[in-house]
């Protein structure tokens, strides 16, 4: 039998939704008869990151050099790294690609190849907007306003974008792109990027439960569960929980932690104080699992970035879970076949609709969510054809 040598690498080893299916990928490839892995992130460099080694890394370079002329892999999987890794890699990739002869993949996580905010959005006059893939393959982006951190940064980081692009060309250093949803596989092919292939990220929660009919009752407990940044939107969901009173929401809880928690605690000290708005940190995958079930009546996905994949939306299904979702948050076909979404839009009269819509849901017993499109061992099957570990 043909024995595997594979190398995942990451920014991070530990930060958020890519960096959970970096760490199950190596896991499931690990558990694959005849594959050994190694994983490379930045939890193997030595210092402190910097503005200079976030656009470029040497020592990233260096380390990742080395790790290849000494574990000498026979396929390369990357999930992330323009973030911390940066651009530096690319070149060691290709370099030693000739030499060595792997074969190299890379899961598209964000939009980062198409455009220069990786979450696909632009600001107008302090406001997020969302591109349009029809926008996307004209010459006006190049007038939108990619950063939020004034024009200057705008500028170099526009200038930087296409320096990598004309040097390096990242989609041809890769063998097959890997897209977790069909979204990203449409922003690639309009820009001219043909090697994709669509395999949808495993979920955490391996096994479905059940979904829980709950009848007679009129308000329920909404979980929202992630990063607590600006980009998430929780802020402007409680906002428009507030602007109906809580109609029908018994509570919300807050899963998770981020840079913009404090200042939400603050605002909404009161909601906070009367437990209209409870806080349980960020917690581990089985405890959260378990505190969900036990608290959320449904999911709440409200944000105002773009999502390339949102994989809560098929934990909450696993768990048995419907998820209320902000119309243009993210494409709406994602997880289509689930049959656990509920749409609203930023107004009261929308999120009093939706919430409505939400009680007949839950209050249907014979509802079935399918999520077979993403069970990890479906996952680990497709990773494994379409990198020829088979």
């Amino acid at each position: 039998m043909q024995q595997y040598r594979v190398l995942v690498i990451n920014d991070f080893e530990q930060k958020g939704g890519a960096e959970v299916v970096y760490r199950q990928s190596a896991d499931l490839l690990r558990a694959m008869s005849g594959v050994e892995v190694e994983c490379f992130d930045v939890s193997r460099l030595r210092g402190s990151s910097s503005l200079l080694s976030r656009s470029w890394n040497v020592a990233a370079a260096r380390a990742l050099k080395q790790t290849l002329i000494t574990y000498r892999p026979h396929r390369i999987l990357v999930h992330n790294y323009h973030n911390a890794l940066s651009a530096s890699v690319l070149g060691v990739i290709a370099r030693y690609k000739r030499e060595l002869g792997y074969a190299t993949y890379m899961t598209c996580h964000d939009f980062h190849l198409v455009y220069y905010n990786p979450t696909l959005h632009y600001v107008v006059n302090g406001h997020i907007e969302h591109l349009t893939l029809d926008v996307l393959q004209t010459g006006h982006v190049l007038k939108l306003r990619a950063s939020t951190k004034g024009a200057v940064h705008d500028i170099f980081s526009k200038a930087y974008w296409h320096a990598v692009r004309a040097v390096y060309k990242p989609e041809r250093i890769f063998d097959r792109l890997i897209c977790p949803s069909d979204f990203m596989q449409e922003a690639l092919r309009r820009r001219g990027i043909d090697n994709t292939v669509v395999l949808y990220n495993p979920s955490v929660v391996a096994e479905a439960n059940k979904p829980v009919s709950v009848r007679d009752r009129e308000r329920f407990n909404l979980a929202f569960v992630g990063r607590i940044a600006r980009e998430k939107g929780l802020a402007e969901f409680i906002a428009l929980a507030n602007s109906i009173d809580f109609a029908r929401i018994e509570r919300i809880g807050v899963f998770g932690d981020g840079p913009d928690r404090d200042a939400i605690e603050r605002r909404y000290a009161p909601l906070v104080e009367s437990g209209k708005l409870i806080f349980f940190g960020s917690l581990p995958h089985d405890r959260l699992f378990s505190e969900l079930r036990r608290f959320a009546d449904a999911i709440v996905l409200p944000s105002v970035g773009m999502e390339v994949a949102p994989l809560v939306i098929v934990e909450a299904a696993m768990l048995g879970l419907p998820t209320l979702i902000r119309e243009g948050a993210h494409r709406l076909d994602f997880g289509n076949t689930v049959g656990s979404k509920i749409t609203y839009r930023d107004n009261p009269q929308s999120i009093r609709a939706a919430l409505d819509e939400l009680a007949t849901h839950l209050a249907t017993p014979e509802r079935r969510y399918d999520v077979s499109d993403f069970l990890p061992q479906c996952y680990a099957e497709r990773l494994a054809h379409i990198m020829r570990l088979t």
